[in-house]
């Protein structure tokens, strides 16, 4: 591990995804530089400016360093399963030519949306999902019930795909 891959693991719930997606809690000005050096090219921050763990003039500190920034605040108590899946599918959409850094205060709500990234996504087990979003924190009631609620989602939008596939292969061949 270099200096800088070494820097980076000190960021709060620090979480590998990928060679294109990495997820943390709130990280300094400093830490920003370390992302900048690193390679990640999109920061995109779930939480809201007025939080106490936030960093002040982020938006700015990021542009300063050439970072493409992205503010999609999630409401902690409320949490809405558009939004979620909104985020899940511009990570997808940004991870194929970016790399992106997504980050909250303490990486909870980010965590629970990685989870899902990891089964729908990338096609991780539910277990070994689960595990990694348990490093984080165990979910509460609200985000367990988002994850059942944006879970459901996403299997439909999985089996209306797998059907369409299978319609389009049985008509190729009829």
């Amino acid at each position: 591990m270099n200096d800088i891959e070494t820097e980076l693991t000190q960021i709060p719930n620090f979480q590998f995804i990928h060679e294109h997606l990495y997820s943390s809690g709130q990280p300094t000005a400093e830490q920003f530089k370390h992302i900048k050096e690193y390679g990640v090219d999109t920061v995109i921050n779930l939480a809201f400016t007025d939080a106490d763990s936030h960093l002040q003039h982020e938006d700015k500190i990021c542009a300063e360093l050439g970072l493409n920034y992205i503010q999609l605040p999630i409401l902690w108590e409320t949490p809405a399963d558009d939004q979620c899946l909104f985020i899940l599918d511009l990570l997808a959409h940004l991870v194929q030519n970016k790399m992106v850094w997504i980050h909250s205060n303490q990486n909870r709500s980010v965590s629970s949306l990685i989870y899902l990234y990891r089964q729908y996504f990338l096609d991780m087990d539910m277990p070994s999902a689960q595990e990694l979003m348990h490093q984080i924190w165990e979910p509460n009631e609200t985000w367990t019930g988002l994850i059942y609620a944006v879970s459901l989602q996403l299997q439909g939008r999985k089996a209306t795909q797998d059907l369409q596939q299978s319609l389009m292969h049985v008509d190729q061949f009829a």
